[in-house]
């Protein structure tokens, strides 16, 4: 265990005293369309393009590799037409987390960074399975760092230290923040999730993965997002160290776990690559 989690916390901060990110008036709207069971295509369509920041998050996905077609798109109902609510859900959270995030600092861009990586490479992953999941995972593995976007806004000089702090220990971030301000990383998060309206299932997947639970075996959707979301992180841990992922005994039991045992790593990690230097995500 951690030198900072076996320390009692230097000070303790309420969770009710946080700032915490809202969702703009047109994402509010936008989410409730999405959740009614009458689709209003069209209202949904003018809701997203009347905020600039959408429709660029839009658009940017729809023509990302991992989305476009031969005909580039350039508007928002192709972009509705090719990507599906779940990803403009995803969108909207974006937006409500950079207004949120802004102004910027190194500590946030550390956490935007670790965000979109384990993103990207939790979404490729997840799409040997089928593309629903996919996108069920990305929205989540993108929440993973809400707590540390939050406690990063709340306490800007102080969680500068706890990131230098977490990084000479070398231990998680999460674990230097409850030492530094008496919150656990998953409470944070779920309160924040709690708030934005998002599935249970994401709030119960980040509780375990902050826990650091590894099931055994894939029983239900949640455990299915947590093995990939856990072999994400530790994929993505390893860079470039191919030959290590594929001896390493944790990284060949998540895949066997997840049901991906027979994938191609050299595959995997050149795609990952390729989306990272592209920059397709957020």
């Amino acid at each position: 265990m951690s030198e900072s989690v076996v320390k009692a916390p230097s000070k303790s901060v309420s969770l009710q005293t946080l700032k915490l990110p809202t969702v703009s008036q047109q994402g509010i709207k936008a989410l409730e369309i999405i959740s009614a069971k009458d689709l209003e295509f069209k209202e949904l369509e003018s809701i997203l393009s009347s905020d600039p920041m959408l429709v660029g998050i839009l658009i940017k996905y729809a023509n990302s590799p991992m989305y476009r077609r031969h005909v580039e798109t350039t508007n928002v109902r192709q972009a509705l037409n090719l990507l599906g609510l779940d990803i403009v859900r995803s969108a909207i959270l974006i937006c409500t987390m950079r207004s949120y995030c802004e102004p910027s600092n190194p500590a946030k861009e550390m956490l935007w960074e670790k965000t979109k990586h384990l993103s990207l490479m939790a979404k490729l992953l997840a799409r040997k399975t089928s593309r629903k999941l996919a996108d069920e995972v990305e929205l989540t593995a993108m929440m993973s760092e809400m707590g540390g976007f939050v406690l990063s806004t709340n306490f800007v000089d102080e969680y500068e230290t706890v990131v230098a702090r977490a990084k000479e220990k070398r231990i998680a971030i999460e674990d230097e923040e409850f030492y530094c301000f008496g919150l656990k990383r998953a409470d944070v998060t779920a309160l924040t999730l709690e708030k934005l309206r998002l599935p249970q299932i994401t709030l119960d997947v980040l509780d375990r993965y902050y826990k650091r639970e590894i099931p055994s075996e894939v029983k239900t959707d949640t455990d299915r997002q947590l093995v990939i979301l856990k072999l994400a992180s530790v994929l993505i841990a390893y860079e470039s160290k191919r030959e290590l992922i594929k001896k390493d005994s944790l990284c060949l039991s998540l895949f066997k776990i997840a049901g991906l045992a027979d994938i191609n790593i050299d595959w995997l990690m050149d795609a990952y690559a390729a989306e990272i230097a592209k920059e397709v995500s957020f």
